[in-house]
């Protein structure tokens, strides 16, 4: 499966669905690319960044390179609203509280979250915290969907990983309508994207 496909999907009506991919740091990118499409079109977006990954210049080339004319960078970034979390417990209170209430204000119906879990992995925070906070963003996110809002969720595989925190991405990824994982480039240089639906059922999803 190619990038484009994914991207297609994740665009497609109806609205309101959950989407995870995984992979190395290109699930970023690919992930601006989608959103890029939606601002093209004029849909307000919405990035929740948990690891310091939204590029900028990226998105902009993206606008310069595929708008044709038609929307400037500028255009662009203004319909993109950013909200970055630097400890698990600001991340939680970002999906659980600030987002449901933000994207109903703004109309924004296309949410990216960048390293949901990234924090979370941090021992200084109890498991207990980190499991009870991961369990209510989960059910944030569900209900964000039931609204008609379409996220996608992307994380890298990192390692690592606390032995008792390794269940948590495989955790979230069972509740997705799709999981998507990132292999290694094809040979003409583009993504080879496997989708995770079968390797749902044999749960691995497991960090590196």
């Amino acid at each position: 499966m190619e990038s484009t496909g994914l991207i297609e999907q994740f665009g497609a009506a109806p609205p309101g669905k959950l989407y995870g991919v995984h992979g190395d740091s290109r699930v970023f990118r690919l992930a601006l690319v989608a959103a890029g499409h939606a601002l093209l079109q004029g849909v307000p977006v919405t990035l929740v960044d948990g690891s310091n990954r939204f590029d900028l210049y990226g998105l902009a080339e993206f606008a310069r390179r595929t708008a044709g004319g038609r929307r400037t960078p500028e255009d662009l970034l203004r319909n993109i609203f950013i909200s970055r979390a630097f400890t698990c417990y600001q991340m939680e209170a970002v999906i659980t509280d600030r987002l449901p209430a933000f994207v109903r204000t703004k109309g924004s119906p296309v949410v990216l979250i960048f390293g949901l879990l990234d924090t979370f992995y941090d021992e200084q925070a109890s498991l207990w915290d980190v499991q009870s906070g991961v369990q209510r963003m989960t059910q944030a996110l569900q209900c964000l969907k039931r609204e008609g809002v379409s996220i996608l969720v992307a994380s890298t595989d990192v390692g690592p990983v606390p032995p008792a925190r390794k269940g948590l991405l495989p955790g979230v990824m069972k509740g997705m309508d799709r999981v998507f994982d990132i292999r290694k480039p094809m040979e003409d240089g583009g993504w080879r994207i496997e989708d995770g639906e079968r390797k749902r059922v044999a749960g691995r999803y497991a960090h590196a």
